[in-house]
């Protein structure tokens, strides 16, 4: 036994929660003053093995392993032995009368590689590994398996109380010879003699049986030795057809058993039918009973007639197909059609907006045309204009005279401005320069008109495209939908299989369930007379017979009842 980590809390001296790791140590020395806890750590080690100390004096020096004024005392020791590592815990509670107890005493098996640092980390008692002990009596015999040591040899070589080292060396050689057996494992040597010893007594005991048949068979030559052989290989055969009618011959005695006893209740019956007198009305009421089973057993065939012409029915509308599909597939042809006109008026309407939009370009332009044209017009006529002034000053200047105003020239008032002369090449400048912007004026207006109305024609017809397109597209998804269906005359005529098929499946249905509502009244005109034959339906009992039964039920041919609702 090797030990690896010791928890303690509210334990003799060490009242806070103290860990001691022997992970890493292959010998340690606990070194301190005396009263520091070193004697305390081998007691918490032995208390967790054994639930108590050599020290203490026995189980009554259990408060002992209270801390003063301590409530609770707990210790968790892992430990190595045989390769396996184990987990030992035990708790020691003060009641309220200031008794102290085990509360809790456990052994768990630890699994394979786990870390025993994760034992700070707060696990839960069910992630340490499986229980081998769960209270204190189970404690003792599992500790004792895992050590191997009782709790006395434990004591005398593996943990010796203080000054107690000499009682081992001074120790009788029988009890020496136990513990060194016990510590080195001798004991499976004893376990191979004993069973040495068993096996051999059990072969001499084969062997002189063997001699003594020899023995007895001395004067068998191999005729003999055939005979018996055969003889030997009937018997076996025997005893294998023995063992195989064994059972039959059980099984028979059981059923013989059970028909005497099936007998002797029935010439019970029969004796005391025996004495019954049939009540007065019986021929009635087995007549009332014959026609209501005979209606019954009617009703129960035409209800079993509906519910298969209900369930072959509902086979072929399952069969017709999903009627939700068919609807779908109609839809889609009627929505094929419908956007295959619109289509076509789209692209009608498509062209016409094509042929006015060139036109509208066209006419553009030739108003742009028309306009640069009235412009060239208009600036001929102000380089005429220009010129005519350059040739004639006076008339030009006489433009800018006003009545009464100064002359720019010879600043004196000029009271009336002279008309221009006739044919006057500034007058005729003007003339033709107002003409000119005014054909300009008109010319730009037309432009922008045209440009307007080509726009608003542009804008149409891509709208146009835009519908013409979505139309499209929706064509090609309904034809890629509808490609491989039926054509809408199948699908309608399908249709029309599943209206009819639903018709007459509800029409199957409600003859179901008439069938049944006759079916249940015929068997209540069937069981109303059998239910007894006596005054208001009593039954009628032969006085002195003992006979305490109702009229009993046909033993054969009862109709079963119908099928509930499906």
């Amino acid at each position: 036994m090797r030990p690896m980590r010791l928890d303690m809390a509210g334990f003799t001296v060490f009242r806070d929660e103290t860990t001691v790791d022997f992970t890493d140590a292959d010998f340690f020395a606990l070194v301190g003053p005396t009263g520091s806890g070193k004697s305390t750590v081998l007691d918490a080690i032995c208390f967790a093995l054994y639930g108590t100390v050599p020290r203490w004096g026995g189980a009554r020096g259990l408060s002992n392993a209270l801390a003063p004024s301590a409530g609770e005392a707990r210790v968790r020791l892992v430990f190595e032995s045989a390769g396996a590592r184990y987990v030992a815990t035990r708790v020691v509670r003060r009641d309220s009368r200031g008794n102290v107890k085990t509360a809790n005493a456990g052994l768990q098996l630890m699994p394979a590689g786990f870390d025993v640092t994760k034992l700070d980390t707060g696990l839960s008692p069910e992630d340490l590994g499986e229980v081998v002990a769960g209270t204190p009596a189970e404690m003792e015999r599992a500790v004792l398996e895992a050590v191997g040591l009782p709790y006395e040899q434990f004591t005398s070589c593996v943990v010796l109380p203080q000054g107690q080292f000499a009682d081992f060396l001074h120790a009788k050689p029988a009890t020496r010879q136990q513990i060194l057996v016990n510590l080195l494992g001798l004991g499976v040597y004893e376990e191979v003699q004993k069973r040495a010893t068993e096996r051999a007594g059990q072969a001499e005991a084969r062997l002189e049986a063997v001699d003594r048949m020899l023995g007895g068979l001395a004067d068998v030559d191999d005729a003999a030795l055939a005979d018996a052989e055969t003889g030997v290989a009937r018997a076996r055969e025997l005893a294998e057809a023995v063992a195989a009618a064994v059972p039959e011959r059980e099984l028979a005695r059981a059923a013989a058993r059970d028909a005497r006893a099936a007998l002797t209740a029935l010439d019970a019956e029969l004796a005391v039918l025996g004495g019954v007198r049939p009540p007065d009305g019986v021929a009635e009421v087995a007549r009332a009973v014959a026609a209501a089973r005979a209606g019954a057993d009617a009703a129960a065939t035409a209800v079993a007639l509906a519910e298969e012409r209900e369930e072959k029915l509902r086979g072929e509308l399952a069969g017709a197909g999903d009627e939700s599909v068919l609807r779908l597939l109609l839809k889609a042809y009627a929505d094929r059609d419908r956007l295959a006109g619109e289509a076509e008026s789209v692209r009608a309407a498509l062209g016409a907006a094509e042929g006015e939009h060139g036109a509208a370009v066209a006419a553009l332009a030739e108003a742009r045309s028309a306009a640069e044209r009235a412009d060239a017009a208009l600036e001929a006529a102000f380089r005429a204009h220009e010129e005519a002034k350059a040739t004639d000053q006076a008339v030009a200047l006489r433009a800018h005279l006003v009545d009464g105003a100064a002359c720019p020239v010879c600043e004196q008032v000029v009271p009336r401005v002279p008309p221009v002369p006739a044919g006057s090449a500034v007058t005729e400048a003007v003339a033709a320069g107002k003409a000119a912007r005014t054909a300009s004026d008109a010319a730009k207006r037309v432009v922008q008109e045209r440009d307007a109305a080509a726009r608003d024609l542009e804008r149409v017809l891509l709208h146009a495209r835009a519908e013409h397109d979505q139309l499209a597209a929706r064509l090609a998804e309904l034809d890629g939908q509808l490609a491989g269906a039926a054509a809408p005359e199948a699908l309608r005529h399908d249709l029309a299989e599943h209206a009819r098929l639903r018709r007459e499946l509800e029409e199957a249905a409600g003859a179901v369930r008439a069938g049944r509502d006759a079916a249940r009244r015929a068997r209540g005109r069937w069981t109303r007379p059998r239910s007894g034959c006596g005054p208001r339906g009593g039954t009628s009992t032969p006085s002195g017979t003992g006979w305490r039964g109702s009229v009993r039920r046909p033993p054969t041919g009862r109709m079963s009842p119908p099928r509930g609702p499906r």
